[in-house]
């Protein structure tokens, strides 16, 4: 009985062991810097709406954060669709997109309308009010940002997109 005694006493000490110097390496590695070659990496980064839309090529959304409240969205239409909604909720900013229906157009398509006729991906914002959202990344981030918001008001100051990080 006096053995195995020793033996578990041994066993936990060298369990607290392993356990402290494994915590001590992780620490090291997570207060290491980019000098030190090793740096732990985050789920994913922050860019505000008003940074160019070419940065968001080719990257996975992960939400939209309005100040601290995360809105999940994992493409960049759903980005667009919280985006327009948000905008649209605003009586004041309503009544400006009733006002740019038709008016805003793409090359070949009408990029907010008053119907979902000739619109590839049509999506329904409101009673008469449709946008098209059949486009790239960069595209559809630079319409929603410089052809409507911006023409409405709307201040995205404050907004920004989660991206996953790629590993």
């Amino acid at each position: 009985m006096e053995t195995i005694a020793k033996i578990k006493t041994a066993q936990t000490y060298l369990v607290n062991e392993i356990n402290k110097t494994f915590g001590e390496l992780l620490k090291n590695l997570k207060n290491m810097d980019n000098e030190g070659g090793i740096q732990e990496r985050t789920y994913e980064t922050v860019y505000p709406l008003t940074a160019n839309p070419s940065i968001f090529k080719g990257k996975k959304p992960t939400c939209v954060l309005f100040d601290e409240k995360r809105t999940i969205a994992h493409t960049w239409k759903n980005v667009f669709k919280i985006l327009i909604l948000q905008c649209n909720a605003d009586t004041k900013n309503h009544k400006a997109l009733m006002e740019l229906r038709n008016k805003i157009l793409g090359r070949e398509r009408i990029i907010l309308s008053d119907s979902s006729r000739g619109m590839l991906r049509p999506f329904k914002i409101d009673k008469d009010l449709w946008a098209e959202t059949h486009y790239d990344t960069e595209s559809l981030m630079r319409i929603l940002l410089n052809r409507i918001l911006d023409e409405v008001g709307f201040d995205y100051s404050k907004i920004s997109v989660a991206v996953r990080n790629e590993k």
